[in-house]
């Protein structure tokens, strides 16, 4: 468990929550000794496993699953839950107790919720160093230190997240969010989708049903639809004359920009930008 772990199991609580939205309730660590299965009773606030070592099982919602190291198990409020350590390989684990508002939305941008219980992984020693420094600056009464651990703990969480998303994606996803990047970086060039194609190594045909298959819409309604929104944005926030923000989101002509501007805005850019200026609202979404 490392020699920072005096004994086989540690639990800490703070009964002072410093925000309704979020609260480092409780955190611990134990390293199991083999034990019969045995239901918990369900508790009010959220709970994350990170099992360090051995293996275990974790059932959730009548279903069973197995857990080993490198594995992160959560519990959320109220639920019927089941775990205990395999007898001839028990595990040790780390958990944080959570409560609070946002927690629902945090541990979802990290791959938790009620529908994903389990992120599966091989054990990861920056994680664990993670959830130790949460322990040892929570037991030093460092509340804040704690906290802002927890939250570099969503973020190495959620990244993993991301990267093993992206390394999910179909080929055809890949190349579709390749073109995305490219138009996002170029569209104030004048680019046609030749060049988007010619970018990223593929037939302009296929750029084409990339985009139909993904939005419905083809490249060049992208294309126009991407420059008219930088363009509100301009109208809002600077004092650039129409005809300048027309070139600065890649229009090279700026009457064929009012003219499309006020098709898909429903008014001109010097309507758009008084109304803005009037009432100080987004009207474009």
């Amino acid at each position: 468990m490392g020699k920072i772990f005096k004994n086989d199991v540690s639990v800490l609580f703070n009964n002072n929550p410093i925000s309704e939205d979020f609260h480092l309730y409780e955190c611990g660590y134990e390293e199991c000794k083999p034990t019969k299965p045995y239901e918990f009773v369900p508790i009010d606030y959220w709970v994350i496993h990170y099992c360090i070592a051995g293996e275990g099982i974790f059932q959730i919602e009548d279903k069973q699953n197995h857990i080993k190291a490198g594995d992160i198990f959560m519990i959320p409020p109220y639920t019927k839950n089941k775990y205990y350590p395999l007898p001839e390989n028990p595990w040790s684990y780390h958990w944080i107790g959570l409560r609070g508002k946002q927690i629902h939305k945090l541990l979802s941008m990290c791959g938790l919720s009620p529908e994903t219980y389990i992120i599966h992984n091989e054990l990861d020693t920056h994680l664990k160093n993670l959830f130790e420094k949460i322990y040892q600056e929570f037991q030093r009464e460092r509340y804040f230190k704690s906290i802002s651990t927890t939250f570099l703990l969503f973020d190495y969480l959620g990244n993993h997240l991301r990267l093993k998303q992206k390394a999910e994606l179909s080929t055809t996803e890949v190349y579709f969010n390749a073109i995305l990047n490219y138009i996002h970086k170029n569209y104030a060039d004048n680019i046609s989708i030749s060049d988007i194609a010619t970018a990223n190594n593929i037939d302009r045909t296929y750029v084409f049903k990339l985009f139909q298959k993904y939005l419905k819409i083809s490249p060049s309604q992208y294309l126009q639809q991407y420059r008219l929104s930088k363009a509100c944005t301009l109208l809002r926030k600077t004092s650039l004359s129409i005809t300048d923000i027309s070139y600065t989101v890649g229009f090279q002509y700026a009457p064929y920009f009012t003219k499309l501007f006020t098709q898909y805005i429903g008014e001109t850019p010097s309507e758009y930008r008084k109304e803005y200026m009037r009432f100080g609202e987004d009207s474009f979404s």
